[in-house]
């Protein structure tokens, strides 16, 4: 299989996957991608047609993994995950989002008044509040926050200087951790961890789907076995054919009594039967193939033939066998399985560090500042209940604005606030559960990697044993071959009787039923040793880039 070709299929099948679209920068666009974000939509079955010649449905074991790699429900929903883990690191990111906070309340009271300060009998009040906060997380360390507000009251007291009055404060703060190497750790932690996760998710798939590729290759070439096994009873139905004609010429010419063309005329039947249930078998392989490829979800594909033109016995096995040691050392170095379980080991130290910050004193310094202003009609009083007030001039909202951003009477400090965590609890419980998880999954890939070097040891003893079998049931065939030819040759001179010759047949049949059982053992083997030392030919992390 051309490796290239076959890569790009997958990294354009997964593209058409994602129904990647141009991002536009424009505030249309920002808003329909914010509020109609692009989704995994459910693809087509397609390729199917391209393989259909003559209203068949041609195949070759590339063409076959092809096809899988595009429509396969296993593979799709192995995928979700990743783009599910994706989704999570954009989750873990929302401590660090800018946050913009606008509010505005009006309240209006009436009260009546026991005292003559109160500027008059009822005192009747409206005051009107808009705000705007706005706070964020700079990189991995200080906090800023700041806020404007706008205060508007009025009322019928004679004692106000102001009224309406306009009162405007702008606020900020800058909260910044001391202590070195400690930041915002319990903030970032969350979002380090889902980007860790997301590495150990595509690991994971990448795995998954070399086992439903490995599986599904597997399944193709018992597929090939039950056509073949099909080929050998449909030539042992033919023998023995050939042998019932010669005893029924015999028995018309009267050379033979009526009672010896009984087991000839028997053998006819059972290998028909045979025939018969090897392709009904046959058929359920090739609807499981119909099932991979996807060629079941179409009515013009669901019932069409298929053709499976690869013959296991074209090729003598390849001595492809490197040391095991070899095998092992790149199965240990390539294996995504064995990736992931390394991975998982930094989580389990990030949280012990989170863990071990939480129990350690905390040290923050914070910087504050910012401006007010005041305006409003000005009034002066007579200080006499019932009198009128005087106007003496107005001051906008303009003027009180440029009173706060011209800093006109300013306000600024710092502060330093210690926390000490006495105690601890739920951080010490955290510490060594942390711990104790490194410790498990370090344990974890100790027995992948058993399991791994297990897996190449078996794969590489399973594809010796195949490749010794198919050589000894070639020669058995050969032999059984010879047998038959000798022994017909035998019974057309009447030497012997139609038992032996049938029988000889018989053995035929059960080599050459070996002797396919061999070729498509040797083929599984070599699947499955190419899978435990990580050699096989598809390009499984294009799937999962």
């Amino acid at each position: 299989m051309n490796k290239r070709i076959l890569m790009l299929l997958l990294i354009a099948q997964l593209c058409s996957v994602t129904g990647g679209r141009a991002t536009s920068y424009s505030v249309a666009g920002y808003l329909r991608q914010r509020f109609h974000p692009d989704v995994v939509h459910e693809t087509d079955v397609e390729g199917i047609e391209s393989h259909i010649v003559d209203g068949k449905l041609i195949l070759r074991v590339d063409d076959f993994v092809a096809l899988l790699l595009k429509n396969s429900t296993d593979i799709r929903l192995t995928q979700l995950d990743i783009y599910t883990a994706r989704d999570a690191v954009t989750a873990a990111k929302a401590p660090f989002d800018p946050n913009l906070l606008l509010g505005f309340t009006a309240v209006r009271t009436e009260q009546p008044q026991a005292s003559q300060i109160g500027g008059a009998g009822t005192l009747n009040s409206l005051v009107q509040n808009s705000q705007a906060g706005y706070s964020q997380v700079l990189g991995e360390g200080p906090l800023l926050t700041s806020s404007f507000n706008a205060v508007r009251s009025s009322n019928n007291s004679i004692f106000s200087s102001f009224n309406p009055s306009l009162f405007d404060s702008l606020n900020f703060q800058l909260t910044q951790p001391l202590l070195a190497g400690r930041g915002n750790l319990q903030l970032r932690a969350p979002l380090l961890i889902a980007r860790t996760e997301l590495v150990i998710v595509s690991a994971q798939s990448e795995a998954r789907i070399a086992d439903t590729i490995s599986a599904a290759s597997r399944q193709y070439w018992d597929a090939v076995g039950a056509r073949d096994f099909v080929r050998v009873q449909q030539q042992s139905l033919d023998l023995a054919q050939k042998s019932y004609e010669h005893d029924k010429l015999a028995l018309d010419l009267g050379a033979i009594a009526k009672l010896d063309i009984f087991q000839s005329e028997s053998q006819v039947a059972q290998r028909k039967l045979a025939l018969i249930q090897s392709q009904y078998s046959y058929k359920e392989s090739l609807d499981g193939i119909r099932r991979l490829i996807g060629a079941d979800l179409k009515p013009p594909t669901r019932y069409i033939p298929i053709e499976l033109e690869d013959d296991p016995a074209l090729q003598s096995p390849a001595s492809i066998l490197q040391a095991v040691e070899d095998g092992v050392s790149k199965a240990l170095r390539d294996r995504p399985e064995l990736n992931a379980a390394n991975t998982r080991i930094s989580i389990d130290d990030l949280n012990e560090r989170v863990a071990q910050n939480s129990l350690l004193p905390r040290l923050d310094l914070s910087l504050q500042g910012g401006s007010s202003g005041l305006g409003g009609t000005q009034f002066a009083s007579s200080g006499i209940l019932g009198t009128s007030a005087i106007p003496l001039g107005s001051l906008g909202l303009g003027d009180s604005l440029s009173q706060i951003f011209g800093f006109r009477t300013p306000y600024y400090g710092f502060g330093l606030t210690l926390g000490i965590p006495f105690r601890g609890s739920a951080a010490k419980a955290s510490l060594a559960d942390a711990l104790v998880n490194r410790t498990r999954d370090k344990y974890n890939v100790r027995q992948i990697q058993q399991q791994v070097i297990l897996e190449v040891k078996t794969a590489t003893n399973e594809l010796e044993l195949a490749k010794e079998a198919v050589n000894a049931a070639l020669v058995a065939r050969d032999l059984a071959r010879q047998n038959v030819d000798a022994e017909q040759q035998k019974y057309e001179v009447g030497t012997i009787t139609a038992f032996e010759l049938l029988d000889a047949q018989t053995r035929l049949t059960q080599v050459e039923s070996s002797l396919v059982g061999a070729n498509i053992g040797y083929q599984k083997a070599l699947i499955s040793y190419e899978r435990a030392t990580w050699t096989l030919p598809y390009t499984i992390a294009a799937l999962t880039n």
